[in-house]
């Protein structure tokens, strides 16, 4: 019960605005989220972590409101009547790019870790290029070695780091 009501807590929130937004229905949507809550329950040992729990959570969220939606029964109505895809329960407006922004701060996770494992000269060089923005001039200066090592170091690091992260690079 604690491992839901923790999931609950941190993903409850964007569970039910995607299942809303999807479902069109309140009571509908609370459903889902009850179900994908479960579901992720029941499927956490086999869990891979791939993505990171946001984007798992809400990907089953996500796949359960279109399994319902797929269930609905379509009802033409009369040929006087508004168009059947005017019925507000067969629209789907999805937020553009809501799993590429999760999955960037997964990556963003991600690339801290692998910047950690690089050897101290490799990450010295990566922190002052690409999180201070100074030059390779600078960073000459700063770290007291000649241009060359810097680029040198820098190259090896950033193979490192696209190694070390080649799963997203695809």
């Amino acid at each position: 019960m604690a491992a839901l009501e923790t999931l609950l807590e941190r993903f409850g929130t964007p569970m039910a605005t995607l299942a809303r937004s999807m479902l069109r229905d309140g009571s509908e949507a609370q459903d889902v989220v009850e179900e994908a809550l479960m579901r992720a329950h029941e499927g956490g040992p086999g869990f891979r972590g791939e993505r990171g729990v946001r984007t798992w959570i809400l990907r089953i969220t996500a796949n359960l409101c279109r399994d319902r939606l797929r269930r609905r029964r379509f009802n033409a109505g009369s040929l006087d009547g508004p168009a059947p895809i005017d019925h507000v329960e067969l629209r789907f407006d999805p937020v553009e790019g809501w799993d590429e922004a999760m999955d960037q701060e997964v990556l963003a996770r991600r690339l801290d870790a692998a910047i950690v494992k690089l050897p101290d000269d490799q990450r010295e060089a990566v922190i002052l290029r690409h999180r201070l923005g100074l030059s390779y001039e600078d960073m000459s200066d700063t770290l007291g070695v000649p241009l060359g090592t810097i680029k040198s170091r820098l190259a090896r690091a950033l193979e490192a780091l696209r190694t070390e992260l080649k799963e997203w690079n695809a």
